[in-house]
């Protein structure tokens, strides 16, 4: 176990699990994998090393790499994240994708003593995989194989005993279906699919116990550390870094709607004891971060304050981000009641509601996009299906509007879908929608497939291929978010941070899932006196734009764009929470609101006893982007025939330049970017990263840079570099 092996940070160890003969091997984590810090990076060389980009994702040779890094459940706050690195079956080009975990999975796998989780092959029948401390068995998983995450994580939980934490599949990935997901706990998930992944090696779920720890080079300065952090640097979720409410001690309320919603009459109803009012969170007190955020008044306002059980959280967590409910009309209808979320499923629950007499109030006034959110959140996680942070959801919603769903399903389809209950607003409509997108029969499988595939099949990616003569790529809509032509939605993109927000949006093959920018644009500190100064003592002048007054490219939102690309790739190695981190502003006055950008590396530093800096962690991120985007490249070569992600795989969709017509790009009061502008940002970005600047691959000279090199060979197989 870790606490045992001399290692500090990293368990030291890392176990394969062969499906197929059932055969468990150990094996070392260093040195092979510590160039790639952990989870993301060491996935992707796993992956790289062992699994031939042509695999069918959901072939037995397929693999599937559960990855933690060297600062998880080590003590450093906010480490309660997985990475799950796997082959995509789902999106354009078919390459790597990453599923992102919290909840307190991973902090058991790491006290057990592992880094990573390897499985390959496939099992004749459905099992388990049971981790426990050294000892790991494959058992049968028969008797849940058919029934959802809830009820599934809840009877292995009770096989095992109380003190392993689970996380499984739902029907969507027993069924194979792309939009699948995995669940621990009450909602907190990993998607791009990796419920088919696991579902075709007919695996349910995993268990794990750990009874060892990690043994940390430097405990008192990572103590240290971590009081400086929450006293003096953390705000809210998204470390929005002054609350929305005035409070007595705050010199700065939220000039824009931000998550420090926690205030003196905020309340948490349906607490066990009597209701809780969150009160006033201080700057320099520790024992109040957690009281600063409140997702559902976030989402819902003061609604939903009623039925506000508590805010909680994952494991090593000091913010508490996941508003935990117990919404009480939802038994009116025979359906569970207790929802946990904090992101897209329970927000972009009307998106599955488009009839026009949908909303109607339940109990009070206002609290129906609450209520039929909270029974789409909940039914989403039963079943394991993955939302594509809202893409399913919104592309059935404009296929239903412009009639196209209704052309391509049968009539006995159509006539046994109960659509009244869609149109009276009926929470159970949320059960019926995803129960059938898990079963994956008949047309309603399409709705499961993703994006990219859905449009393909029909004709929806051209204008002249579908009766409401739409791209619904290109189509300027306020459900249309899709911010390249790979079949994934913008995630907090140019709206939030101009080009260099597009420019990281497009580097992955699912939604970027990088809150780098928002977690200081939407921070609600005002622009000119907090955000702008610290951005430019950070990245220099011009490095942020206001609001709504964007500004053409420069070198300063380059390395914005850099840095939260690069950023990304640390937080799931190490593994950190990309909501909270970076610690880009401060709540401290006495700091003028500037953050510390130096703070992971001290982190690493302490808890590893090697001596990082924030250049030197760069590095190692650097690294493992470097090769992301070499997969991506001989994916796309091999799937799509493509020699070019600058214009196969980086490419804009019209929308984002077209849409609020009566504003020219970079006119006060539009977020409308241009196009030629654009083009111009992806060139310095590519020559930033040292790729080519007319194919948007790296360069032999980059990649040996950072030993590559055997990816430089590859990439030369294939004819994409010299």
């Amino acid at each position: 176990m870790s606490a045992k092996n001399g290692i500090y940070g990293w368990a030291g160890q890392i176990a394969r699990i062969n499906l197929t003969t059932g055969e468990v091997t150990k094996e070392d984590t260093l040195p092979k994998y510590k160039p790639y810090i952990g989870g993301m990076g060491l996935g992707y060389k796993v992956i790289w090393d062992e699994v031939p980009l042509e695999t069918d994702a959901l072939a037995p040779e397929s693999k599937v790499v559960f990855g933690i890094g060297p600062l998880t459940a080590s003590g450093v706050p906010c480490s309660g994240r997985m990475n799950i690195s796997f082959l995509s079956n789902w999106s354009k080009g078919n390459s790597i994708v990453d599923a992102h975990m919290g909840g307190h999975f991973a902090h058991a796998m790491k006290y057990a003593g592992y880094d990573a989780i390897i499985l390959e092959g496939q099992s004749e029948k459905p099992v388990y995989i049971k981790i426990d401390d050294e000892k790991i068995t494959l058992e049968d998983a028969s008797h849940v194989w058919g029934t959802g995450t809830f009820n599934t994580n809840a009877v292995i939980a009770k096989e095992c005993g109380d003190t392993f934490d689970v996380c499984s599949i739902g029907q969507a990935g027993e069924n194979l279906v792309p939009m699948s997901t995995i669940i621990t706990s009450v909602g907190n998930s990993g998607g791009a699919g990796v419920g088919a992944i696991l579902g075709s090696k007919k695996v349910k779920a995993l268990a794990a116990r750990g009874t060892g720890a990690v043994k940390v080079a430097r405990p008192i300065e990572v103590r240290e550390l971590s009081n400086y952090m929450i006293k003096d640097l953390v705000g809210g979720n998204n470390n929005h870094n002054v609350p929305s409410v005035p409070q007595s001690w705050a010199e700065y309320s939220a000039t824009s709607k931000n998550r420090w919603q926690g205030a003196p009459g905020v309340v948490w109803g349906k607490a066990p004891n009597g209701p809780v009012d969150q009160g006033e969170q201080p700057s320099g007190q520790i024992n109040v971060a957690a009281l600063r955020c409140n997702k559902g008044v976030f989402d819902f306002g003061k609604v939903a304050e009623k039925w506000t059980v508590k805010q909680g959280g994952c494991s090593s967590c000091p913010v508490r981000c996941y508003t935990e409910y117990e919404m009480d009309p939802l038994a009116d209808y025979d359906l569970p009641t207790h929802v946990s979320n904090t992101c897209m499923p329970i927000i972009s629950g009307k998106n599955i509601f488009p009839g026009e007499s949908n909303v109607h109030d339940f109990v009070d006034e206002g609290d129906a996009g609450m209520i039929l959110g909270g029974s789409m959140s909940r039914a989403v996680d039963d079943y394991g299906v993955w939302d594509n942070y809202g893409n399913v959801n919104s592309d059935f919603f404009r296929m239903y509007n412009d009639g196209i769903l209704k052309e391509h399903f049968t009539e006995e389809e159509w006539n046994e879908t109960p659509w009244q209950l869609m149109l009276d607003g009926d929470p159970r409509w949320a059960w019926e929608f995803y129960k059938r997108i898990a079963e994956a029969k008949g047309s309603w499988k399409m709705l499961g497939v993703g994006t990219y595939y859905l449009y393909k099949e029909w004709g929806l990616d051209d204008a002249s291929k579908n009766s409401a003569g739409k791209n619904y790529y290109d189509e300027v809509s306020g459900k249309n978010t899709n911010v390249t032509y790979n079949g994934y939605p913008k995630h907090h993109s140019s709206e939030d941070a101009w080009q260099s927000g597009l420019l990281y949006n497009a580097m992955y093959n699912r939604d970027c899932m990088i809150h780098h920018c928002t977690n200081f644009v939407r921070s609600g500190s005002p622009y000119e006196e907090v955000i702008k100064p610290a951005l430019a003592y950070w990245f220099g002048e011009g490095a942020t734009d206001a609001p709504k007054a964007y500004t053409p490219i420069n070198d300063a939102k380059i390395r914005v764009a850099k840095w939260s690309f690069l950023g990304k790739q640390w937080h799931d190695s190490a593994t950190l929470c990309n909501w909270m981190y970076p610690m880009t502003l401060s709540t401290s006055k006495k700091r003028n609101y500037i953050g510390d950008l130096d703070l992971d590396a001290k982190y690493m530093s302490a808890v590893t006893g090697e001596e990082y800096t924030r250049e030197s962690i760069d590095f190692d991120c650097e690294r493992i982007s470097h090769l992301l985007r070499a997969m991506t490249a001989i994916s796309f070569k091999i799937n799509l025939g493509s020699d070019n992600l600058r214009k196969d795989h980086d490419a804009i969709p019209a929308w984002v330049f077209d849409k609020e017509p009566d504003f020219k790009a970079f006119e006060k009061g539009t977020v409308k970017m241009d196009r030629d502008d654009m083009e111009k940002a992806f060139t310095m970005f590519y020559e930033a990263m040292g790729w080519d600047t007319e194919t948007g691959i790296p360069t032999r000279e980059t990649l040996e840079k950072f030993d590559l090199a055997d990816v430089a060979d590859k990439l030369a197989e294939y004819g994409l570099i010299k």
